[in-house]
């Protein structure tokens, strides 16, 4: 529970009082790899801490899966639209290796958002962050060149590389896996 409390500590702080309500509306989920976490046209009912392993956020079309993220330790994880929503979602998040989420669900949520205003607070600036880190990858995908995109993931994310297949990054990235694969082999 320390990363739980640690890791809304770095949105708000939380009294003591505050963290004893907190605290047991969090409970650890664990998955095997590749094991689905959420999928599309389920409503999410779960938001994730990552204590352990990588997950990709993808979505399907035209018979293809179109990755647009990936969640590692001390990270958020799951499908946020549909959790905010409470509607089906149009997501689908997986393990890419065995991992450990601690996770609260939506009604919880909601309960310490209406008891506790810190909470409500973190509620918004998670949001915010979201937006943001959306906002810059749009711009990032629009501006910059192919290479750019690699290196900056390298340097976000070195340990992705050793862990996600490079079809995954690829997808990620907005190029081919013979593009990614090239570039690859040229930073290296």
């Amino acid at each position: 529970m320390e990363l739980v409390r640690s890791t809304i500590e770095r949105y708000v702080k939380l009294t003591d009082l505050e963290w004893v309500e907190v605290a047991p509306c969090w409970q650890g989920r664990s998955f095997a790899k590749a094991e689905f976490i959420s999928k599309a046209g389920l409503v999410e009912p779960w938001f994730y801490i990552v204590e352990v392993g990588v997950q990709r956020l993808y979505f399907q079309h035209d018979g293809s899966e179109h990755c647009l993220g990936f969640s590692y330790g001390g990270s958020w994880s799951g499908d946020y639209d549909s959790f905010v929503r409470q509607r089906p979602g149009r997501f689908f998040v997986q393990a890419v290796t065995e991992s450990m989420l601690i996770g609260i669900k939506h009604p919880e949520l909601l309960k310490l958002y209406d008891r506790i205003p810190a909470m409500e607070r973190f509620g918004r600036l998670i949001l915010e962050e979201l937006i943001i880190g959306r906002a810059t990858r749009e711009i990032e995908q629009l501006s910059l060149s192919a290479e750019e995109r690699y290196r900056r993931l390298v340097q976000r994310s070195p340990g992705l590389l050793q862990l996600v297949s490079q079809k995954d990054i690829a997808s990620y990235l907005r190029m081919t896996p013979e593009t990614f694969s090239r570039l690859r082999a040229k930073v290296l």
